[in-house]
């Protein structure tokens, strides 16, 4: 008997009847983009050329700004410690760990959409570790580096959590600008004071703009789109372009990640105004600090400045001064604040000494998204 007569006679299955599975072309590049050589985690001893260069500017901007203001000088600026104070302090540090909670969600939203799925405490392990980092240490690397480390190591995917961390910094450009919009047009009386009310929304429509120019830079097809299958750093770009595709196909998670950043930064508004009130500047309402506060953490966040000093008290001049506080107190407000968020970061000490093990699991914080 031949080779024929065991032949079916309907003759070979059509190659139709078993058609190979496709692939999600999305999900293949992510899976490519898996297991990154991991960077190396910085420590506390980084390079002190960058650190020494930075406090320079900062100081440099700060004795610019005592020798413009003649009438000022280093006594004015230090605030009558009394119960009262200590109290609205205590407040305001307390509201800061709030925020930090709140922007652990917005992290932690983000990051389930990007298919990391590290457990919510974990991850606010990490995003204090990283606060503590940019806030309480003297180094030449953010915070985020931490973050994007911590992250990858745990979930073994260091292109998504570049992504991760970088989308979820991105909503606070719009975040930010919204929360100052709103306040300046609820009362128009703040949109009236001259250079304050121009330099605000200057800083808010241009922040926009750069927001809406990054996302469609990042998003399109025909901008980091075409990173998609590079090495190298640009196969990080490429994460971040595969973290927009992600949203755009979860409307709702948008949704998610702006309320949770809206609250953050009311918290934190909310902060900086109890500790206006630690210093006694009743002039300075909630309302003015909404509206002039979020363009001046914008401002701030210009990395030639260690940790925005000497931008945030020039900043508070401008816009503060112009709803009645004197210079001295506006200054003292900006250095105060920063140590009101110094001492709100060293919740983060202990993470950031004890916070660096990695699990295991190949698989681990790895979901289908």
């Amino acid at each position: 008997m031949t080779d024929e007569d065991h032949a079916d006679p309907r003759g070979p299955a059509p190659a139709s009847e078993n058609p190979a599975p496709q692939r999600d072309p999305v999900e293949a590049e992510r899976e490519r983009l898996r297991g990154l050589e991991p960077p190396d985690e910085p420590r506390a001893r980084a390079r002190w050329r960058p650190v020494l260069l930075r406090l320079a500017i900062s100081l440099g901007l700060l004795t610019v700004l005592f020798w413009r203001l003649p009438d000022v000088t280093v006594a004015d600026v230090v605030p009558e410690i009394t119960g009262a104070t200590v109290a609205w302090l205590a407040v305001a540090v307390g509201l800061m760990l709030v925020a930090y909670v709140l922007q652990n969600v917005r992290w932690w939203s983000v990051s389930r959409t990007l298919g990391l799925t590290s457990p919510f405490v974990r991850m606010l392990s990490h995003l204090l570790a990283a606060e503590f980092v940019a806030k309480a240490l003297p180094t030449s690397f953010g915070g985020d580096v931490v973050r994007v480390v911590r992250q990858g190591r745990d979930t073994g995917d260091y292109a998504d959590a570049f992504a991760a961390t970088g989308l979820e910094r991105l909503t606070g450009w719009l975040v930010l600008p919204l929360i100052s919009a709103v306040a300046l047009a609820t009362d128009p009386d703040l949109l009236g004071l001259g250079s304050a009310s121009t330099v605000a929304v200057a800083i808010n429509v241009v922040t926009v703009l750069a927001l809406v120019a990054i996302l469609w830079t990042a998003g399109h097809e025909r901008g980091a789109g075409r990173l998609l299958g590079s090495s190298g750093w640009r196969r990080y770009l490429a994460a971040v372009h595969l973290g927009i595709v992600a949203f755009r196909h979860r409307p709702i998670r948008i949704g998610e990640v702006l309320g949770a950043g809206l609250a953050f930064q009311v918290i934190q508004c909310a902060a900086v105004w109890c500790t206006a009130q630690a210093l006694g500047l009743e002039e300075l309402s909630l309302l003015a600090v909404l509206a002039f506060f979020p363009p001046t953490a914008i401002a701030q966040n210009v990395p030639f400045a260690l940790s925005g000093l000497g931008v945030r008290e020039a900043a508070f001049v401008l816009f503060f001064g112009a709803v009645g506080v004197g210079d001295a107190d506006a200054i003292a407000l900006g250095l105060v604040v920063y140590l009101v968020f110094v001492a709100a970061s060293l919740a983060g000490a202990p993470s950031f000494a004890f916070g660096r093990r990695r699990d295991a699991r190949p698989d681990a914080g790895r979901a289908e998204t």
